[in-house]
């Protein structure tokens, strides 16, 4: 949301077999209806429009920087990252590959899982704001090294250092490790500013010599 819009929309759909489209469009709802992370916003626009009932879940659970889970109808199910789904059991493998080539167009995939089966993955991009890639030049033009943090793939990360010219791509980024990250740069001797738009990047800013919440960002960033 710093240098995109902020607003990501569903772009791919692809379902794991024994389970359908149906299924894994309505497990999708239910488990994003309580997440107000930026991804579950788009998963919500795309079931909404394509008007896939609620399900009611129990046990509802986010763990910061990898996903979602929840029980369904007394089923656990899951909804995040590549590492996520490792860590709950669910092979993934199949899913990867093509994820690697929607992440190499800048898109950002989610994963599904019914406790260890993989329904699919539903993908999402976030445009890049319009005046993105003249700020960043800019600020190399100044003799700026501009780094960008994010919580995204390695290949969808790459994909938008390229697109804006960025010098450096730190992917797969916690959001507790961004302040890590600003401490480092500050320990090899430089001088960092840090921009931020969520609640993710206040105690980086805090860190950063000169912190910069935008406008876009929510409170506490802001604070």
């Amino acid at each position: 949301g710093t240098v995109t819009a902020g607003k990501p929309e569903a772009t791919d759909i692809l379902v794991q077999k024994p389970f359908t489209e149906s299924e894994l469009l309505t497990a999708a709802q239910a488990l994003e209806t309580p997440s107000e992370h930026p991804l579950a916003q788009a998963v919500l626009r795309y079931t909404k429009e394509n008007r896939i009932p609620v399900q009611p879940v129990t046990d509802f659970e986010a763990v910061p920087g990898r996903g979602v889970h929840a029980r369904i109808h007394g089923e656990t199910y899951y909804a995040g990252n590549v590492e996520f789904m490792h860590s709950c059991g669910a092979d993934v493998a199949d899913l990867q590959k093509k994820a690697e080539k929607l992440a190499q167009q800048g898109k950002t995939p989610l994963y599904f899982a019914k406790g260890k089966q993989p329904m699919g993955l539903i993908a999402a991009a976030d445009p890049v704001k319009p005046d993105s890639r003249a700020a960043v030049q800019s600020m190399k033009q100044m003799g700026l090294s501009v780094v960008m943090l994010t919580g995204d793939s390695s290949r969808t990360a790459e994909a938008v250092r390229k697109k804006l010219g960025i010098d450096r791509a730190v992917a797969e980024v916690l959001p507790q490790d961004k302040e890590h990250e600003v401490r480092s740069l500050q320990e090899q001797g430089h001088k960092v500013a840090m921009i931020g738009d969520g609640i993710n990047d206040a105690p980086a800013l805090t860190r950063a010599d000169v912190g910069i919440a935008i406008g876009a960002g929510t409170d506490v960033a802001i604070a």
